[in-house]
Formats: C-alpha cells, structure tokens, sequence
C-alpha cells in the first residue's frame, strides 16, 4: 500500500486517501475556464499511466474512476472492477446515476435508504424526478442527496491535515423517542465514523451527540476523553452515556446524530503481557 501510494503521489495530484488500498485524486488545472469534459478525456492518460506503473511495479491491477467530482469519481471506479478505468462525462452523468439504488450514493445508510423506500423511491431515477422538497424526511440531507442524484458534489479533497472532525445525522420519518430505533441508528452511525477513522488511520478524543426536537430546536453535547478512541462499539456506547447523561430524549427526536473531533493520527502501541515472577 505504501509503496502503490509512492507511485500515486509522483502525479502530483492532491491526495485523500481514505483507505489502505483506495484514494481520491485532485488533478484540477489552475484554468478555471477550461472545459471539463475535455479535461476529464485529458486525465484518461494520466490515469492509463498510473495503472501501467502500479502493474509494472507492484504487479498488481488498479481500478481507477474518472469524473468532475468525489461522488461520481468513486461512483466509476466501483463500475468495472478489479482492473477498470472508467470516465463519467459532465454530459453524461445524469443518464448514469439513472438506474443506480439509491444505497449507493453518498451518505445513504440503511435508515436513509428504508425512508426513501417508504416514500417509492427506490433509484436515484426516482430521486432525480422527485417533485417535493426532500427535507420534509430527510431534513438538512434532503437538498444535498437532490444535488447528489443530479451528479453535483462540491465536496473537495480533503488532505491528511484538513480533516478536522467526522460526523453522521439521521432525521427521521416521524419523530421518535423509541429507544430500540435511537439504539438502532446510533449503532449505524458510530459505523460510519468507526469506518472513516479507520479509512483515514485517525483516532479521536471528543465524541459529540446532535438532537433537533419537533420544534427544530437544536441541541449538542460533547465529551473530550483522555484516551482517544476509534472502535465503534465505544463509539456507540460513549454516545448512549451522553444521551443518558445530558436527558436528551425527554421527548421525540426529529434528528439523531453523531460526531467525533480532535482527530489525530493513529499510532502503534506496544502491548505488554505480565508474566508471573519466578518462585
């Protein structure tokens, strides 16, 4: 991995790596006039170049996507795996996410999924077509998940040191104080951090929790630990003590979310096992 990411950063792309073997690249020209999509046909050789060194080098395929944004760009590289190169035109994008479940775009977890199932959107097709304003059961997401399904991501590349928190939020069909549904969603997002930390080799020291009431009263509480954590089990469980702690859900929740800040990069440590004195 480290050696395949020595062959990525002679490029001299802007790099977000987000796992051990994935990672976004920003080869954006300094012409902001240019063409994308003759842009984007440009990058094809760089891309081309890239997979003939890491085969070359490493002996190893490399799938590759091409496109003007972070979405649609992991969106090509998950189309034709395990040796790919795919290029997702400006022109074409719409007619591409058409058919695509609506689980695989960006931020829809299975909660945001079952919502949007409820209301018959089962495609991004269907979201795209969607007359109503989606924030009546997405909340804040439902603007951004529209702009998402119409191929729009203005999302940039974030570098090792511009990551400064991570964060998930569900808003729900109908407010809830269910504990089963909260336990539920709150196990879904400590997931996706756990996931992302993990991606960014990060761990954290403050986990925050977010409520917004039926009213749209807005609601954070945090806690800063002096050892940091990354798992999602003791992210799960530092959120569910916060709640209980703070009496957050002393009435339904239209919003639950989930936050970790003061990120810092994860470092080995040396594990000892007492061995008992001789007699």
């Amino acid at each position: 991995s480290l050696a395949i990411l020595e062959l990525v950063k002679q490029t001299g792309a802007e790099i977000e790596q987000v796992s051990i073997d994935e990672a976004y690249l920003d080869l954006s020209p300094v012409d902001p006039q240019a063409d994308a999509d003759e842009l984007l046909y440009d990058a094809v050789a760089a891309a081309k170049e890239l997979k003939r060194r890491i085969h070359d080098e490493r002996r190893l395929t490399a799938t590759i996507g091409i496109a003007a944004n972070k979405l649609l760009a992991k969106l090509a590289s998950d189309f034709d795996k395990p040796d790919g190169l795919t290029l997702i035109p400006e022109r074409d994008k719409v007619r591409f996410l058409r058919s695509l479940p609506v689980r695989r775009i960006h931020g829809v977890g299975k909660m945001t999924e079952q919502a949007l199932h409820r209301h018959h959107i089962q495609n991004v097709g269907d979201l795209q077509d969607y007359p109503g304003d989606l924030r009546g059961m997405l909340g804040s997401f439902g603007p951004v998940l529209k702009a998402f399904a119409l191929g729009k991501d203005d999302r940039p590349v974030e570098t090792e040191d511009s990551v400064k928190s991570i964060s998930s939020e569900n808003t729900f069909d109908e407010d809830t104080q269910d504990r089963k549904i909260l336990r539920a969603c709150l196990r879904e997002e400590a997931d996706e951090l756990a996931a992302k930390l993990e991606h960014n080799q990060l761990v954290a020291y403050t986990v925050q929790v977010k409520v917004r009431y039926s009213n749209f009263t807005t609601l954070t509480r945090q806690l800063t630990l002096e050892e940091p954590i990354r798992g999602a089990e003791t992210l799960f469980r530092t959120a569910c003590h916060l709640l209980a702690r703070e009496k957050l859900v002393k009435r339904p929740l239209r919003l639950l979310g989930l936050g970790v800040s003061r990120l810092t990069a994860r470092t080995a440590t040396q594990l000892w096992l007492p061995f008992p004195e001789k007699q």
